[in-house]
């Protein structure tokens, strides 16, 4: 691998319209891939059931490790809708294989970072006074000034997390760049676009309680119908919600890749061509 990699930033200033138009193009391009996106979830919950079985403590380690891999995975898927061309599942994953040891190092950086986002999480709690184990009834009588201040140290403990993986995956990927150096990129990509990016949380947000919403009404309805025995069902039905709304922001976390990063390897073969003909 590369250290330098072939990446370069976008010379393009961000505005708040570009979030939007992110937004727009991921549920686009998730259209195209759901059916890729549903089965590799699918194939990931058989996993993490299977796991589970063996050891519960081992399941949240699982998934952080390989979340780089699903969203290189689904970049991947988006890449070739957004060139019509078809798209295949064992070719989308045989991409990622070739590049596995870059993907299980950057797993590594991702369960370091959450295990160190989740130590400064508990930390912040004690410093606030919040307990650090919710209950129901702990639940049912909380202020609005504590859901609001758990919100906020919620994003705040995140927001590394999110940085730091927002690109790298792809730049792995798709500029072979090495795991630190796409962390590193990743990084600068979000906060040259932050506006963008401002725009296009607030829009998932909105997206998120439109969800709640809907996913409550048909709940509603489900009980209504099958009564308790129905709780299975709801549980797929929040799952369901849940899966599609992670899909669509994948989509469009890729459509944000496409525009904040350059590809100077590319650009190179695009100018060679250009001397050739001339």
């Amino acid at each position: 691998m590369n250290d330098n990699g072939n990446t370069q930033l976008s010379e393009k200033v961000f505005s708040w319209r570009d979030g939007r138009h992110w937004f727009d193009v991921g549920i686009s391009l998730f259209k195209q891939v759901k059916n890729f996106w549903y089965l590799n979830c699918l194939l990931l919950g058989v996993l993490v059931l299977l796991i589970a079985n063996i050891a519960i403590g081992l399941v949240a380690i699982v998934v952080i490790f390989a979340s780089p891999l699903i969203t290189a995975y689904m970049m991947n898927a988006c890449k070739y809708a957004a060139s019509n061309e078809i798209l295949n599942f064992s070719m989308l994953w045989q991409q990622i294989v070739k590049r596995l040891n870059a993907f299980m190092l950057l797993g590594v950086i991702s369960a370091l970072l959450s295990v160190a986002s989740y130590y400064i999480h508990i930390q912040l709690l004690h410093v606030f006074n919040l307990p650090v184990d919710l209950t129901e009834d702990l639940v049912a009588g909380m202020t609005g000034k504590e859901a609001l201040l758990r919100a906020v140290l919620n994003v705040i403990t995140s927001l590394p997390i999110a940085l730091a993986l927002a690109f790298s995956p792809a730049l792995v990927l798709f500029q072979d760049n090495h795991p630190f150096q796409g962390v590193k990129y990743s990084v600068l990509g979000v906060i040259r676009s932050w506006k963008a990016f401002v725009t296009l949380t607030l829009l998932f947000l909105l997206v998120f309680f439109g969800v709640v919403l809907l996913a409550s009404f048909v709940i509603a309805i489900i009980m209504a119908v099958m009564g308790p025995s129905s709780q299975i069902l709801v549980n797929i039905v929040v799952l369901f919600f849940a899966v599609t709304a992670a899909g669509i922001g994948l989509c469009a976390q890729y459509q944000a890749y496409t525009e904040v990063f350059q590809d100077k390897k590319e650009e190179g073969d695009h100018d060679t061509e250009i001397y050739a003909e001339i």
